[in-house]
C-alpha cells in the first residue's frame, strides 16, 4: 500500500511539472452569425491573416436593438479533437442568464482581452444595462492563450453565443471556430 501511494504521488508530481511548462496558443479559424439578422448584422466581421503566423478578427457590425434583461445569453464550448466536425459539448460554459447579468459578470471579467481592439462597451465598477444598440468594430484582435487553462484539450473548438428572447427561443446566434495548440517545454 505504501508503494502504491508513493507511485501515485510521484505521478502527480511529474504531471504537475509536465503541465507547468505548457504554452497554449490560439489560432482563429472562422467567425459567423447564423441567425438573428433582424436584431443584428455582424456579417462584416471576418478572420483574416495578419502575418505569417497570426490570424486576427477584424470588421464591424451593428446591433439594431438594446440587449435588455428581456433577453438571455449563453456561451457553450464544443471540442473536436480531429477537426472533423464531430463535436463533443464541454461543461465549460457561461450558463444562460439575463443580458445585464452577463454584461456585468462574465463580460466584465474577460473584457480586458478584447477591449483595446474594439469599441465594445467598457464595464467598470458601475452597473451597465442595457447593452446598447449601435455600430461596433473590432480591429486586429489576435487572442493569446494566456486566458486558457493548461488542462484544456488541444484541437478544434467551437464557441457558440446564443441570445434568447422572453419565450426562450433563440433569436441571435454567433459561432466562432478556433484551434488550440500546446507546446511543452
Amino acid at each position: 500500500m505504501f508503494y502504491l501511494t508513493l507511485v501515485l504521488l510521484s505521478l502527480l508530481v511529474l504531471e504537475s511539472i509536465y503541465f507547468a511548462d505548457c504554452t497554449v496558443t490560439v489560432q482563429l479559424e472562422r467567425f459567423e452569425q447564423q441567425t438573428g439578422f433582424h436584431m443584428a448584422n455582424f456579417s462584416g466581421i471576418r478572420v483574416r491573416k495578419f502575418n505569417r503566423t497570426t490570424w486576427v478578427l477584424d470588421g464591424a457590425g451593428d446591433f439594431f436593438v438594446d440587449l435588455t434583461d428581456e433577453y438571455q445569453l449563453s456561451l457553450t464550448a464544443a471540442h473536436s479533437p480531429l477537426g472533423n466536425n464531430q463535436w463533443n459539448e464541454y461543461p465549460m460554459k457561461i450558463s444562460k442568464d439575463k443580458a445585464c447579468n452577463i454584461l456585468n459578470g462574465p463580460y466584465k471579467e474577460y473584457q480586458s482581452y478584447f477591449i483595446d481592439n474594439s469599441n465594445m462597451p467598457r464595464v467598470e465598477e458601475e452597473w451597465v444595462c442595457p447593452f446598447p444598440k449601435g455600430h461596433y468594430w473590432v480591429r486586429n484582435l489576435a487572442p493569446d492563450g494566456s486566458w486558457i487553462p493548461s488542462v484544456v484539450a488541444s484541437g478544434y473548438w467551437r464557441l457558440t453565443i446564443s441570445i434568447f428572447d422572453a419565450s426562450d427561443e433563440i433569436v441571435l446566434r454567433f459561432v466562432s471556430f478556433l484551434r488550440v495548440k500546446k507546446d511543452y517545454m
